[in-house]
């Protein structure tokens, strides 16, 4: 058996698919002396190894699988550690003695050529290294290594990685972590190849994911009438593709808000909540769930006068990590106002301006990053059921995000509300709609796979979801 995904039964499978267990290993110890065998061709002399040659390897297969187009003896297996491999030959590493299909030969590589650094070292990953997880932490387990993928860039707090035989069904996708996460081992650099940092794109390149818990898939959260808020945790890998399946209360007196909206305000990977009274006051509330595990216990005032819109929504639109908010008043005109919380004492959203106009002809807005690149599109709804994407051109634009749209669908006038969230924890916001019966539904975002049209399908995730009047 090769374990490159998970073997541990009954539990949940973090951000990876589930993969062979141990008690199949005989099952298939042939096929592993066949493959720990296998000869890999090095690459060419004039192919020097390079960390952002082995970036652009894995960015390039983002949303493939096992056999199509498959990494050297992944098709059929738990394909993880068959894919880490084949991206680090790929980006010209010529030493690969040692690597197979288990993770646990990542690690044992590392230890052996002096490139491992666990995560308590203080060591800051870089692009094109080896990310691997034990997520038993079991002692007496000779295999302890349950997962491997590549770093693709890391910030003072994140590591953005892109994995295989991740998610359901096991493809190849992005995920984002706490550097913190007690369920990362440590990494492991490539040998002959530098410590440089570039990595397509710049090393501390934020990601956009956030949730409740802080980790690559959004939770989400739902008011009642009564005031109580709710958070339903993402286990859409544990509960077989199923992601809210459980709630649990996690405040009262939210009743006192008319909006309220979920947004990485303070930039750390864990959602918080921005919420407007009424009188036109808002009010940040942020995650305290790494302190006390109830995310959000209390809250200050960071504004006046958002009265003045009829919409607001909340994403990253200039790419830094940190959450903007955009408001639409009834005119139509679209405003903008700039994350500045580390610059201006706390305060997030002291100045705005406009970004557009005409956006009265849409009933809904939703600010998601459809395109995984970091920057959040928008999304738009007309009263017919038509759905639009605008682009978020903000760095070619001179400055306006959303300069020009197109149609990405129909007949989403059958939804009350409508969600951006990272549900499958791959960088790609999916969609999820709620009818009036109080069904939800998800629509995975394959703009990769589908010519540029990335909510094709949907399916049923959840019912009596119309006990809530703001789900977010």
């Amino acid at each position: 058996m090769f374990r490159s995904g998970i073997s541990r039964t009954g539990t949940e499978s973090k951000s990876v698919g589930t993969g062979l267990r141990k008690t199949t290993r005989t099952l298939l110890s042939a096929a592993l002396a066949v493959m720990a065998g296998t000869v890999l061709m090095a690459p060419p002399a004039s192919a020097a190894p390079s960390r952002d040659r082995i970036v652009k390897a894995a960015a390039d297969e983002v949303g493939e699988g096992a056999c199509s187009p498959g990494y050297f003896n992944s098709c059929g297996m738990a394909w993880c550690a068959e894919f880490a491999r084949w991206v680090w030959n790929e980006g010209g590493v010529s030493d690969l003695k040692g690597l197979d299909g288990w993770a646990q030969s990542f690690k044992s590589y590392g230890m052996k050529n002096g490139t491992y650094h666990s995560r308590s070292s203080g060591y800051k990953p870089q692009p094109g290294d080896a990310i691997v997880f034990d997520w038993d932490h079991r002692s007496g387990d000779d295999h302890p290594i349950d997962h491997v993928a590549i770093v693709i860039s890391s910030s003072s707090g994140t590591v953005n990685t892109i994995g295989g035989n991740q998610g359901d069904p096991g493809r190849v996708r992005r995920s984002s972590y706490q550097r913190s996460n007690g369920d990362i081992d440590g990494y492991i650099s490539p040998v002959g190849v530098g410590d440089g940092g570039g990595g397509g794109g710049g090393e501390e390149k934020p990601s956009v994911n956030h949730s409740v818990t802080g980790d690559s898939f959004t939770d989400l959260v739902g008011r009642k009438p009564d005031g109580t808020i709710w958070a339903y945790n993402n286990n859409i890998l544990r509960d077989n593709g199923v992601p809210y399946s459980v709630g649990r209360e996690i405040g009262h007196g939210w009743n006192a808000f008319d909006t309220v909206l979920t947004a990485d305000v303070t930039g750390d990977g864990y959602t918080d909540l921005v919420a407007r009274k009424p009188d036109g006051t808002l009010w940040l509330y942020a995650n305290d769930t790494k302190n006390d595990g109830l995310p959000y216990s209390s809250g200050r005032q960071i504004g006046t006068s958002w009265n003045i819109f009829d919409t607001i929504v909340a994403a990253d639109l200039t790419g830094d990590g940190f959450a903007e908010l955009v408001g639409r008043k009834p005119d139509g005109t679209l405003w903008m106002y700039a994350n500045n919380i580390l610059r201006d004492n706390g305060k997030p959203y002291s100045a705005s301006r406009e970004i557009g106009h005409g956006w009265n002809v849409f009933d809904t807005l939703i600010a998601a990053d459809v395109t995984g690149d970091g920057f959040a599109e928008m999304v738009a709804r007309k009263a017919d059921g038509t759905l639009w994407m605008y682009a978020n051109n903000i760095l070619r634009d001179n400055g306006m995000p959303y300069s020009s749209g197109r149609q990405i669908g129909n007949g989403w006038n059958i939804f009350d509300t409508i969600i951006g969230a990272n549900v499958t924890g791959d960088g790609f916001a999916d969609l999820v709609g709620r009818k009036a019966d109080g069904t939800i539904l998800l629509y995975s975002n394959n703009i990769l796979r589908d010519n540029g049209q990335p909510y094709s399908t949907g399916r049923q995730i959840g019912t009596s979801w119309n006990i809530f009047d703001i789900i977010m």
